[in-house]
């Protein structure tokens, strides 16, 4: 951490602090190691055995770095931007607040329990924030279990990250895997806007169209059957929901073979969502009851902790009836 108090209360920063004087945790009040070496910046830090849920989490040099610059940032276009400040209502300490705004960076890894408990209590305590993860953290070709957990979703931006590195901030949006992983971007080089106006900033790109075709039908069915004949684990477990319901997943009605912006939640599931939407004539409520019971029997959580997953499903119905439209028209 880059701040910590004194036996006097005052709050005082690691660079200016003196290599004689007691320091102590703004969140438990334990007694602070002050660390200045040629790797990382003047910073504080806990013991390695302490119990602290504020910041005791290892930091890195490069988390260090982004926070000091975030509230240089900050403060460069509006006042009152603080570094590490305690918050009243809540047992933790975003990496940067501005009134009711919380900027966390995360350049580590970190237990799911606790990020979600993080991100449940600032929705309940009613403060806005904002995830951003810094290159260590960066997806690849895959998302991984922690990167969908960072992941927001809103009607303009669609599935979102937010990156962050000393030369600005990345935005990923309208996020797909619909043949590999696709994206739009938008970037800010550091300094070059408020944070607060980058954060709402409206994006330049429109989602990308999805045209289903004969040919992306039969490719899907292909698909299908490879990973059949593979034996993947998660089309063993949707082949056997069909075989108890005396269907095959090889020969549903081609609709269902579409390709979904939703797929990324869901992956080959949206089967399972298609089929209980024709078979149970349309009926929303009952589709998601027994949609989310299989997911539940087959031990397959939400991953996403800031999406909310009956929007996602009621956005799945949509789709559903304008798949389904569309089938009534010939595919090119």
């Amino acid at each position: 951490m880059l701040f910590a108090y004194t036996k006097e209360k005052d709050m005082v920063d690691a660079a200016d602090a003196g290599d004689r004087q007691s320091y102590f945790c703004p969140d438990c009040g334990e007694r602070l190691i002050r660390k200045a070496g040629k790797i990382k910046i003047p910073h504080f830090a806990h013991n390695q055995n302490t119990e602290c849920q504020g910041l005791s989490e290892g930091e890195t040099p490069e988390h260090l770095q982004l926070k000091r610059l975030f509230y240089e940032w900050g403060n460069r276009f509006e006042n009152n931007w603080q570094l590490e400040q305690p918050l009243v209502d809540l047992p933790q300490r975003p990496d940067l607040l501005h009134e009711h705004f919380a900027v966390e960076i995360q350049c580590s890894s970190l237990k799911s329990a606790r990020l979600q408990e993080r991100i449940n209590g600032y929705a309940e305590k009613g403060y806005q924030d904002w995830w951003l993860l810094g290159k260590p953290l960066w997806p690849k070709e895959k998302f991984t279990h922690l990167q969908r957990q960072f992941c927001s979703f809103d009607k303009e931006k669609g599935v979102h990250l937010w990156l962050v590195e000393k030369q600005g901030i990345r935005l990923l949006y309208h996020i797909h895997e619909v043949d590999g992983l696709i994206y739009c971007e938008e970037r800010w080089p550091d300094f070059s806007k408020p944070l607060r106006e980058i954060f709402s900033s409206a994006v330049t790109k429109c989602p990308p169209r999805l045209f289903p075709t004969t040919e992306s039908v039969k490719a899907r069915k292909r698909e299908l059957s490879i990973k059949l004949v593979q034996s993947n684990p998660r089309i063993r477990v949707l082949q056997q929901y069909f075989y108890q319901e005396r269907r095959h997943v090889l020969y549903l009605p081609d609709w269902m073979y579409f390709p979904s912006r939703y797929f990324f939640f869901y992956q080959e599931d949206l089967l399972v969502f298609r089929y209980l939407f024709q078979k149970e004539a349309k009926n929303a409520t009952l589709i998601f009851q027994k949609f989310l019971a299989y997911r539940e029997e087959n031990q397959k959580e939400w991953e996403f902790y800031q999406i909310n997953q009956q929007e996602i499903l009621e956005r799945l119905y949509l789709e559903a009836i304008f798949c389904q439209r569309k089938a009534k028209v010939s595919l090119a």
